[in-house]
């Protein structure tokens, strides 16, 4: 029997690369992060630089999966850009899971998962036999998170649901809701690309439900009293790999490893004493899993 829909979680390390392109005619803009913040320092000194930040791995990290795929080409491009297409083409995908709850998908806490691995709730199918270069995941644009993280002065600093972090405060969850990938710019940016991963690179589309982008400008299409996106609702992700794996008669299981890394939470020092002050969610990446039968 193939089996789909088995998650597994790890904690991996993950640098993350970005491009930044845009077309004429209609123009979907594509976000540049900047340098990736070291990790956090717990043993010794500081947790970072003041006035910097720093990333680590969260006590939650609840997302809400809608969709799993495989694609034999890109579904957001024609001409190699990210830039040229408006709506997702799955015309090349296979799609390999779909959430029973298509409202609020299938709902899961990698945090609490890292290390083994969880059935979602839902329809998983076999894709025809060939070789996909492109699998992805679609996902809600929310992300809840948590964190709570000893210092190397032994204080225990929490996380708060304004997304404010305090030594000794009360621990809740942050709702934190990705509408425009790089705001402050009065434009929207609704895609993130060129994400290095081990394994290739990683595509990120902020979408509505019906998988369209806004384009960067526009009332349509950017809400400037929020600064977000007009579509949102949808976190539409894309491995791009390196190497290509192939399904074939033999294949019995494909394992999805969602990987939270120690980016899973970034952490921002705003007082300058080298400690936390705010946080919020950071970049995820995953990889593909094959089991094949025994040789006969």
């Amino acid at each position: 029997m193939f089996k789909l829909i088995r998650l597994s979680f790890f904690t991996v390390l993950t640098i993350f690369t970005i491009l930044i392109s845009n077309v004429a005619f209609a123009v979907f803009e594509n976000a540049s992060q900047g340098a990736d913040a070291p990790a956090c320092i717990t043993t010794g000194g500081t947790m970072m630089t003041a006035s910097s930040d720093c990333r680590t791995t969260p006590t939650k990290y609840e997302v809400s999966v809608f969709e799993m795929g495989v694609c034999t080409s890109h579904p957001f491009t024609n001409d190699g850009t990210k830039t040229d297409i408006s709506t997702m083409d799955k015309s090349s995908c296979s799609v390999t899971f779909s959430a029973s709850d298509q409202t609020n998908g299938s709902v899961i806490d990698i945090a609490q998962t890292i290390g083994g691995s969880v059935d979602l709730v839902g329809t998983s199918t076999r894709p025809a036999n060939g070789t996909y270069g492109f699998p992805y995941i679609i996902l809600r644009e929310k992300f809840t998170v948590g964190i709570t993280i000893v210092g190397a002065n032994g204080n225990t600093y929490n996380g708060a649901s304004n997304a404010t972090v305090a030594s000794g405060g009360a621990l809740a969850d942050y709702d934190d809701n990705l509408r425009n990938f790089t705001g402050g710019q009065s434009k929207c940016q609704s895609g993130y690309v060129g994400a290095t991963i081990p394994i290739g690179t990683i595509d990120a589309f902020l979408t509505n439900s019906s998988l369209v982008r806004s384009e960067t400008t526009g009332a349509s299409h950017y809400n400037s009293g929020s600064d977000t996106c007009a579509n949102t609702g949808r976190l539409v992700g894309i491995i791009n790999l390196t190497n290509p794996f192939t399904i074939s008669q033999d294949t019995l299981n494909m394992q999805f490893n969602f990987i939270v890394t120690d980016y899973g939470i970034n952490m921002s020092d705003t007082g300058s004493d080298g400690y936390p002050d705010e946080y919020g969610s950071a970049p995820f990446s995953g990889t593909f899993t094959l089991t094949e039968a025994p040789a006969q």
